[in-house]
């Protein structure tokens, strides 16, 4: 497969094999404006062609990531099953330190946010293998896993409410990926009464429509996107205290238990604000 333009990225199938020079013009001469590789200002890859990922324009339009990998080069790098479907991919460290925030690794910790293919290429004799199309899947420390096909924004989506106080991308990209897991916040509505955990309130009595909402009691930018939530991770609460602990989340710093303890003291202080008051005529 020769590989003319950067378009002709977007156009390989599983098991096309590109040279090595062939990859490396594209990746070098895609920047230079009177090369024959040269594809417009859409086309530009970023990152030398010596590095093992590029990427396709600039963030926060990054079209998409290439990664070209030899299996077992790094420790935590390699295929996670006999079936291809899972790659782990290290982050690049400078000095044994990883920065989440340099380009590298931002392309990747933010494509679970944008939702651009990965392009993974393995080694193959003189040649790069075309693997398929990936999307990031879990977020480690010092590695990412890359999963076989693309998801959909539907599948990553979380509550705008529940992003805000996430600090770094890579935390806020382990949120999406524990928000994942939607079951377990369906079987806790199942079995729980659906009244705030703090003030009590009931919603249905209230308002007369059932509504509640779910928080984290420990927040998931302290764990990786791979951490298996169970009923006992979640508190049932109304919006108003849901809304107020992720305030005093991020003013204090609090964990769930010293925050519902400050916000009930609250409630019981001002019976009134929660109590059920009848209509007026």
């Amino acid at each position: 497969m020769e590989l003319n333009k950067t378009q002709d990225l977007f156009s390989l199938s599983i098991g096309d094999i590109v040279t090595k020079r062939n990859l490396f013009d594209l990746v070098k001469f895609s920047k230079v404006e009177a090369s024959p590789y040269w594809s417009g200002p859409e086309g530009f890859i970023g990152n030398t062609p010596m590095q093992g990922i590029n990427w396709v324009g600039q963030l926060p339009e990054v079209q998409a990531v290439i990664i070209k990998t030899r299996p077992g080069s790094y420790d935590d790098d390699g295929w996670s099953d006999d079936g291809k479907t899972s790659y782990h991919y290290s982050f690049k460290a400078r000095n044994g330190e990883i920065s989440y925030t340099e380009k590298a690794n931002e392309v990747l910790v933010k494509q679970p946010q944008h939702l651009y293919p990965i392009f993974l290429f393995t080694e193959h004799n003189d040649g790069w293998y075309f693997e398929g199309d990936f999307s990031v899947s879990e977020i480690e420390n010092k590695f990412v896993v890359l999963h076989r096909g693309m998801a959909s924004a539907a599948e990553i989506s979380a509550p705008q409410d529940e992003l805000l106080f996430q600090e770094g991308e890579r935390k806020y990209v382990a949120h999406l990926m524990a928000e994942r897991c939607k079951g377990v916040v369906k079987v806790l509505k199942s079995v729980e009464s659906w009244l705030c955990d703090i003030c009590d309130e009931d919603f249905l009595a209230r308002y007369g429509v059932k509504y509640i909402e779910a928080h984290h009691k420990v927040p998931i930018s302290t764990f990786s996107a791979s951490y298996v939530v169970s009923l006992s991770d979640f508190a049932l609460l109304c919006p108003n205290c849901h809304k107020a602990v992720h305030i005093y989340m991020k003013k204090s710093g609090y964990e769930y238990a010293k925050i519902k303890s400050v916000l009930g003291a609250k409630a019981q202080s001002f019976p009134g604000l929660y109590a059920i008051k009848p209509r007026s005529p």
